[in-house]
């Protein structure tokens, strides 16, 4: 009963942040699921921490209605959410535990808006293969695989290099079965001329970033613990037919919604707003225990993998 109470109260509050990509909701919902089974530390320093949302909600953070990820944009760049309007974000209490002791990020923008979040103590923009902080200095990590990343490897050898010995790593990564599950990848491939175009460019190379970051679970058991760390726990999600959706969804017009809903004024937006997520609820609470592979098993392959992992 928890744990479905954990799973509606994410949904919804995914949802709010995310509400023109629906899917977004489910696939951060299930993540959070898995993550929150684990023994988290008092205080952790997070690697890849994005905007701080992801985390905020996570451990019990709530945003007013009125807010989210669509009031700042930028329209003219490729990723129309690298950009920080100062001052938008609202005052909220920030979940007491776990700590944040440091999120690190790569982009500044995210890096302004966690720093107005306030819930990490401080707020660090840096390469993830370089990172700023003391050798065997930090008890715990959490590192969510971003995009950005150039060199995986690195990386791990970098998070362990400032954990303490026999210091946690929570980590999640991609498993190979979500490879074929990139449908604006796939048929951009099959088709050919402007309709092709069309479609690689709402990939946006996620496929080849992202699975050049895949391995099976036994690949990735096997690649920690040759790796200087000891695998503890191990929990697995999200059916290939969940990324399917979460792929595509409003993708296509994504733009074009963004656009309207922020053309009305605030009090009549958080309405359309409410509208378009009392709608949308029932759908993904029904697709949620169906495809995420977390109350019951369909597809029996999975997209997720996160690992509890302790430096040897």
């Amino acid at each position: 009963m928890s744990n479905l109470r954990f799973v509606l109260t994410r949904l919804w509050r995914y949802l709010s942040i995310y509400f023109l990509k629906p899917f977004d909701a489910i696939n951060d919902t299930l993540v959070a699921s898995l993550l929150s089974t684990y023994e988290w530390p008092d205080e952790v320093v997070e690697i890849a921490s994005g905007d701080g949302v992801f985390s905020y909600v996570m451990h019990g953070g709530v945003f007013p209605l009125w807010f989210d990820r669509y009031l700042q944009v930028d329209s003219e760049k490729k990723d129309i959410f690298d950009t920080h309007k100062y001052s938008l974000y609202p005052q909220t209490s920030p979940p007491s535990q776990p700590i944040i002791a440091i999120a690190v990020d790569v982009k500044r923008s995210h890096v302004n808006k966690t720093s107005e979040i306030g819930y990490a103590r401080e707020v660090v923009c840096s390469d993830y293969e370089h990172l700023s902080i003391v050798s065997n200095s930090i008890p715990a990590i959490f590192y969510y695989i971003p995009h950005g990343v150039r060199n995986h490897k690195k990386v791990i050898e970098e998070v362990r290099r400032v954990l303490e010995q026999h210091g946690t790593l929570l980590i999640l990564l991609y498993d190979r079965a979500f490879e074929a599950s990139f449908l604006c990848h796939k048929f951009g491939i099959l088709t050919k001329g402007k309709l092709s175009k069309y479609l690689l460019k709402l990939d946006n190379g996620r496929c080849k970033e992202l699975t050049k970051l895949s391995d099976t679970l036994e690949g990735w058991i096997e690649y920690f613990s040759t790796n200087g760390f000891e695998v503890e726990e191990t929990k697995c999600g999200l059916s290939t037919v969940a990324w399917k959706a979460y792929d595509v969804q409003t993708r296509p017009i994504l733009r074009v919604l963004i656009r309207v809903t922020n053309w009305f004024p605030m009090s009549i937006r958080t309405v359309v707003k409410l509208t378009w997520m009392l709608i949308w609820f029932p759908v993904l609470v029904v697709f949620y225990f169906l495809f995420s592979n977390d109350f019951i098993v369909i597809d029996k392959q999975n997209c997720y993998v996160t690992l509890r992992l302790r430096k040897k």
